[in-house]
C-alpha cells in the first residue's frame, strides 16, 4: 500500500486512528465480521473502535498485524519508536508469510484426513450392515 492513500491521515486527521483504521479495513476489503474475530471483539464494539480516536495498544498491534502496517507511526510522535516497529513487522514479513502457507498446507492435510475419516466410517457402517444381514441369514 502506498503512502499517498493515506497522505489525508497526515495533517490533523492524523491522531484519528478509528477512522484510518475503518479506511484500510475497506481499502483491503476485510469483512467487518471477520475482523471483529480477528481482533476478538464484538462487532459492536468494533464499530465504537472506528469511532474512537484512541485504540489500546494490544489492539492496536493486532490491527497493524491484520492489516499489514505500522499503524503505530499515526500515534507515536516519536519516530524512532515507530521505525523500531516498522523494522520488526519487516523483518518478521518472511516468518509470517512461512506460517501462513504451514497453516494452509496443514488445513490441507485437515480436509484430506478429514475425507479418509468419512470414507473409513462408511466402510465400517457397510461392513457392519454385511455382517448384520449374514447374521440375519444364518438365524433363519
Amino acid at each position: 500500500m502506498g503512502t499517498s492513500r493515506l497522505e489525508k491521515f497526515n495533517g490533523s486527521d492524523s491522531r484519528h486512528l478509528g477512522n484510518l483504521i475503518r479506511s484500510l479495513v475497506k481499502q483491503n476489503g476485510f469483512d467487518w465480521k471477520d475482523v471483529a474475530a480477528y481482533i476478538e471483539v464484538s462487532e459492536e464494539q468494533l464499530s465504537q473502535i472506528f469511532d474512537s480516536r484512541t485504540i489500546d495498544i494490544e489492539r492496536l498491534i493486532k490491527f497493524s498485524q491484520l492489516l499489514q502496517h505500522n499503524l503505530f507511526i499515526y500515534y507515536l510522535d516519536n519516530e524512532v519508536i515507530g521505525n523500531l516497529f516498522e523494522n520488526y513487522v519487516k523483518e518478521m514479513a518472511p516468518q509470517v508469510s512461512y506460517l501462513i502457507r504451514q497453516l494452509e498446507a496443514k488445513d490441507g492435510q485437515i480436509a484430506q484426513l478429514r475425507a479418509l475419516t468419512e470414507t473409513q466410517r462408511k466402510i465400517i457402517e457397510i461392513l457392519e450392515t454385511k455382517q448384520f444381514l449374514q447374521n440375519s441369514v444364518n438365524d433363519e
